[in-house]
């Protein structure tokens, strides 16, 4: 039923960009997702992530590039995927964050309700890398990170402008407290091999916009596949 179309946020971006056929192809995968999933780059994400979650410190990232080297791969996949982790955490290590990440004690969130947002009859899965808190003259302040690692795949700015912008409204009606503001600078789409941070721009509302006519194209793709 349409109320059952569902997509996650990486594969959404994918989506927005897509040929004709390359969509039915992302519609039919997230409708029958294979159970033998390999996630790559899991040590350079979780890395990056406790760097983001102590305020930039490259001491976890500087670690994991060592650990990487250390291993003694067999596999191609092991090989290929120590080999772009490792030039994960390097690229990380030249970009830079907002300022406030830098300089604000931030609360790591771990605990949610919910890691989706439901949008025209469509759930997105959006499930922020890290999402942080910060008080600033007694204001307390929302953000949060998605991370994107894939050397092949770099999204464009429009794509990583809707993975922030979904990050805000994700956080905005998933996460907040009523003492809450959501930041729209602190909302970021993080693309290590695109080298860009990319905040939910001021007329998101323009962008929300094109979201929802994507939605309302899945929604459409998903009872045709």
């Amino acid at each position: 039923m349409i109320k059952n179309a569902k997509i996650s946020i990486n594969p959404f971006a994918d989506y927005s960009k897509a040929s004709d056929a390359k969509k039915k192809s992302i519609i039919k995968q997230q409708k029958n997702p294979s159970k033998f999933h390999i996630a790559w780059y899991q040590l350079s994400k979780a890395r990056i992530k406790k760097s983001i979650s102590k305020n930039g410190d490259l001491i976890p990232v500087n670690d994991g590039i060592a650990e990487l080297k250390a291993r003694n791969p067999v596999k191609k996949r092991q090989v290929l995927d120590r080999t772009v982790s490792i030039e994960a955490l390097r690229r990380y290590t030249a970009m830079i964050l907002p300022k406030l990440l830098y300089t604000q004690k931030l609360e790591i969130i771990k605990s949610v309700s919910t890691k989706s947002i439901i949008i025209d009859g469509v759930q997105i899965l959006v499930s922020p890398d890290v999402i942080y808190r910060t008080t600033i003259n007694g204001q307390s302040y929302l953000g949060a990170v998605k991370i994107h690692i894939s050397k092949n795949n770099v999204f464009e700015m429009q794509q990583s402008r809707y993975i922030s912008t979904l990050i805000f409204e994700y956080l905005k009606e998933t996460v907040a407290n009523e003492d809450d503001i959501v930041l729209k600078e602190l909302c970021l789409s993080i693309d290590i091999f695109g080298q860009s941070i990319v905040p939910t721009p001021n007329n998101s509302f323009r962008l929300l916009k094109e979201v929802k006519e994507i939605c309302s194209e899945i929604k459409y793709q998903w009872n045709a596949a």
